[in-house]
């Protein structure tokens, strides 16, 4: 059995097993002191436990098959008599050993154990730590159902930017197949353009040919005698008579009415662009001050 040391003249300090003044008190090996009929009788060789270490082993054994508490009480001893703390002052908040508690200083205060008193402040922070870990699992939520809307706004706009590019790619297909179009017309009025103008000037170059032949003629003629000229004009006397050349229209009318129509479509054409050009430049910003 471990030795003890008897102490006398501590009648003002309680016994911490039986809670009336130490009686021949020992200091055992764990450090608390007792009466000595309160020291426990254990076989030879056992560890020696007085009644506060026994209590508090069983307590530990207890909470073993407990909920897990959120920390061990610290082997914290008293700074002024060097006795582990196993008190709280409620009403100072100090922590107390055995002699702290039996002192005049908190004598009329309320007392309990450290592991009664800190209950409380345990729960409380149970508490705390259940609010934050709700807290968090919502913020969890909310910041994975946020995400997930903004997922979803970039494929709105990827799918928007898809469909602009589409759109736009429409147009510039309509706008080359009417350019085309337009194009096409207008290299067929070129070509008929270049052959009326050919028809024309066959026409009137073989008229200016016929006319000219006449006119060397006629100067051949206008040199030989008078007498000559009198008999030529008895057999050829409506040889040389003026005959009436209808001169061919250089543009024919349906060439004419061709260019009409073409130019009247082409004339609008830069107004009508530039409308659509504006109406869309509106159009969009209108849309972008409404979203904003």
């Amino acid at each position: 059995m471990p030795s003890t040391r008897s102490l006398r003249g501590l009648h003002h300090v309680a016994c911490p097993a039986c809670a009336r003044p130490l009686q021949d008190a020992v200091t055992i090996a764990c450090g608390h002191r007792i009466c000595l009929l309160c020291l426990p009788r254990t076989p030879m060789g056992a560890q020696l436990l007085c009644p506060l270490c026994q209590e508090e082993e069983e307590e530990q054994t207890q909470a073993a098959v407990a909920p897990v508490a959120l920390g061990p009480l610290g082997e914290t001893c008293c700074e002024e008599h060097g006795e582990k703390i196993y008190f709280f002052c409620e009403t100072d908040a100090e922590l107390l050993c055995v002699f702290c508690r039996e002192g005049p200083a908190h004598q009329a205060h309320t007392v309990g154990f450290l592991d009664e008193a800190i209950q409380p402040y345990r729960d409380r922070l149970r508490s705390r730590l259940e609010a934050l870990r709700i807290e968090r699992d919502k913020m969890e939520d909310r910041k994975c159902q946020e995400d997930q809307k903004l997922r979803e706004l970039l494929m709105q706009v990827e799918s928007k930017k898809q469909q602009v590019e589409a759109a736009f790619e429409r147009l510039s297909q309509e706008l080359g197949d009417q350019r085309h179009l337009l194009m096409t017309r207008l290299e067929e009025l070129e070509q008929q353009i270049w052959e009326e103008r050919e028809e024309y000037i066959t026409k009137v170059s073989q008229e200016v040919h016929r006319l000219g032949a006449q006119v060397e003629e006629l100067e051949e003629k206008c040199q030989r005698p008078g007498s000559e000229l009198l008999q030529d004009a008895r057999f050829n006397q409506n040889k040389y008579e003026m005959k009436t050349f209808v001169s061919p229209e250089a543009i024919s009318s349906d060439l004419a009415r061709k260019i009409r129509n073409l130019h009247r479509k082409i004339l609008g054409l830069p107004k009508m662009m530039r409308t659509f050009s504006e109406n869309l430049i509106h159009h969009l910003e209108t849309d972008s001050e409404i979203e904003a």
